[in-house]
């Protein structure tokens, strides 16, 4: 599989997992929700860190494990906090709207390189601006806005685009099965934490309300954000954010299917245009 190859599939199981993450809601509370999705998450990968023992232990001779398991946390507090905002905004306005706002992260990655020395070509910027533009259409251009929920969707967005940098810098340098089992723990850890100080109940009353956790835990989490650690190191974080961006066409199409929120010919040109912007991104990306 190739690096772009793989980002594609991250984004189409990112976008359909919304659909897990709002039937979720009807079960738990957002942090509740979080706290079984990462810890399911961490345990799907508890298998495959055992079968690649001899592995893990020989990429750990040149990274020491303290070091990964630092690295880790530092993750799962991104994650916590990204995962934590984007349920609660979920709470406040639609799937199609979250899709969008999250998909920010296409300029807030770059803005933020900008400030570690990463300089891009002006073809790589009109990617980026007219994948915004795609963006807008394909769901915010659709949906009433929510200013409370979309302005926490806005701060996610600022923790995922922070995740996709410290994943495309440090992740290469440590065994990343075992860092995605520490970044998913250590979020469990924390939603877990938040639960049980602000929310009403980390369980479900319903034996239903394990599904949906289960489902977006194994596959989202345990799968897309696993494969999402060990292509970062090996893709360029600009053009990783637009191809992710794609999280949003797949999460509205599956709002309209699964919800029935609206899906208009302006949306599917905004699905055009975030395509077009990623193949602009495609050019040379990064001028040192």
């Amino acid at each position: 599989m190739t690096v772009n190859g793989g980002l594609f599939l991250i984004a189409i199981i990112l976008g359909v997992g919304f659909v897990p993450q709002k039937l979720g809601m009807e079960y738990l509370e957002p942090s509740a929700f979080n706290a079984w999705r990462f810890a399911l998450g961490a345990l799907t990968l508890l298998p495959v860190i055992r079968f690649a023992s001899n592995r893990l232990v020989s990429e750990e001779t040149t990274q020491s494990a303290k070091a990964t398991l630092l690295l880790g946390v530092a993750l799962g507090v991104l994650l916590f906090f990204g995962a934590l905002l984007q349920q609660l905004a979920l709470l406040q306005t639609s799937v199609a709207n979250v899709a969008f706002i999250t998909g920010l992260y296409v300029i807030i990655v770059p803005a933020l390189s900008f400030f570690l020395g990463v300089r891009y070509a002006a073809i790589v910027w009109l990617g980026g601006i007219t994948a915004m533009v795609g963006l807008y259409l394909m769901t915010g251009g659709t949906q009433s806005p929510s200013l409370k929920g979309d302005a926490i969707a806005l701060l996610g967005a600022v923790m995922w685009a922070l995740h996709i940098l410290v994943l495309s810098i440090k992740a290469g340098a440590h065994p990343q099965i075992k860092l995605s089992a520490y970044q998913f723990g250590f979020c469990a850890i924390c939603s877990v934490i938040f639960s049980l100080t602000f929310e009403r109940a980390l369980f479900p009353e319903q034996l239903m309300g394990f599904l949906w956790p289960l489902v977006n835990g194994v596959v989202v989490v345990g799968f897309a954000y696993t494969l999402q650690v060990v292509i970062m190191d090996k893709a360029d974080p600009f053009s990783a954010s637009l191809i992710l961006s794609l999280e949003a066409v797949f999460g509205a199409m599956a709002g309209y299917w699964v919800f029935d929120e609206s899906f208009t010919a302006a949306a599917l040109l905004g699905a055009g245009l975030m395509l077009v912007g990623c193949l602009m991104a495609q050019a040379p990306t990064a001028i040192k």
